[in-house]
């Protein structure tokens, strides 16, 4: 099946940090609501979550940039309206320039083919699935991560209550970086991917995705959704 998913985009576009500084977005925006889940995926008493997160903090093309979905559109938004400073990391910004913009953007099965890139890293492996790619060959590897990045549609797309009736086939065009994540050096994965199911723009898949992590950009969509 394919849905319509409401989808807020807010870019500080006064405001330049480096990719890795989206955890201090994060962490200014969940320090403002602990009673709010959907800030920061975890309970009050600090247990986490395990759910796709409603509201991402990223950093893309050098400005801050926070990615709503649905409930997470009114939880995020008096927030952003209300603030005329915010500090990230140790220093406080008073430009406080915002664009909003709302859309509804298609997610779920696809006839066609759909390509996208990836804008930051994508944390594709866990513990488990780490060990079976490094000692992979290329050829496997290449089909490891295919059937890591349609798990990771599949568990998106659950959560939002959308059930692929269709058999996803993926293919891709991945290099290997690495990245920081939670004081830890992971790999990370950049390039391009296709793949028969429908992605909201911006919105991020895999590991870290509440911290800016798997950034998805819509390259082709022949739904005209871009």
């Amino acid at each position: 099946m394919m849905k319509y998913v409401r989808v807020m985009t807010a870019v500080y576009k006064n405001i330049c940090l480096s990719t890795g500084e989206a955890k201090n977005i994060r962490g200014f925006f969940a320090d403002l609501d602990h009673a709010d889940s959907c800030l920061h995926n975890h309970k009050e008493s600090g247990e986490q979550i395990y759910r796709y997160p409603l509201v991402q903090y990223k950093v893309v093309g050098g400005h801050p940039m926070i990615i709503a979905m649905e409930d997470g559109i009114r939880s995020i938004h008096p927030h952003l309206m209300e603030q005329t400073r915010i500090t990230l990391g140790e220093k406080i910004y008073t430009d406080m320039a915002l664009d909003i913009s709302l859309a509804r953007r298609p997610m779920g099965d696809s006839r066609e083919m759909r390509q996208y890139q990836f804008l930051t890293p994508w944390l594709a492996l866990n513990q488990s699935n780490y060990e079976k790619y490094k000692e992979a060959d290329g050829e496997e590897r290449a089909t490891l991560l295919s059937n890591i990045l349609a798990g990771n549609l599949l568990s998106m797309c659950k959560g939002f209550g959308v059930t692929i009736e269709n058999r996803l086939i993926a293919t891709h065009q991945l290099r290997s970086v690495s990245v920081w994540y939670k004081g830890k050096k992971m790999e990370g994965f950049m390039g391009t991917f296709q793949v028969n199911c429908c992605i909201p723009d911006l919105c991020g898949i895999g590991k870290g995705t509440a911290r800016g992590f798997g950034t998805v950009k819509v390259q082709s969509d022949r739904m005209g959704e871009e």
